[in-house]
């Protein structure tokens, strides 16, 4: 399992590399930010889990960046954090930034709500890993959700819902 991890790290066949497709059995394509993408995951199990992104490059750290590069991350990881929490009012959000199963810089937006069975404990990964695809139509309706709630939140600025995600 070392040798394609280390194969993605290096860059080759990375799957969170652009171009990517917009959608797949893992993620459904919500917006372009400034440097990143925002993608719904497919697993809901927590309503509103995402997944943003680093576009510009392969790297697979924070520390792979310079600084500017870094702020501008940490300003999309804000803006899509703000989003889903407007979007859909939870509890309390977890940003996880790890990168040991795809090694491409990119931050697990998971939402939190004070009914789920590990409130109060991290995320069981076994439970987002399992098996659990939602329909296109679903997928859809809460990215629209997401969607309204970048431009409400920011209208105008960079990394705002354009056009063509429309």
């Amino acid at each position: 399992m070392l040798a394609p991890w280390l194969e993605m790290k290096r860059g080759n066949q990375c799957p969170l590399c652009a171009p990517r497709p917009r959608s797949n059995e893992f993620v459904y394509f919500v917006s372009e930010l400034a440097v990143s993408s925002l993608y719904l995951a497919r697993n809901q199990t927590h309503l509103g889990t995402c997944t943003l992104v680093y576009d510009p490059a392969h790297v697979s750290r924070p520390s792979e960046l310079d600084v500017e590069s870094w702020s501008r991350f940490c300003a999309d990881a804000w803006t899509a954090e703000a989003a889903v929490s407007r979007a859909f009012q939870p509890d309390h959000i977890n940003l996880e930034c790890l990168g040991n199963s795809v090694p491409h810089l990119h931050i697990h937006i998971i939402p939190r709500y004070r009914n789920d069975a590990n409130w109060g404990h991290p995320v069981d990964f076994r439970e987002l890993r399992r098996t659990f695809v939602t329909p296109d139509a679903e997928c859809e309706k809460l990215a629209g959700r997401l969607r309204e709630s970048l431009n409400a939140g920011n209208p105008g600025a960079p990394g705002n819902v354009s056009e063509r995600d429309r």
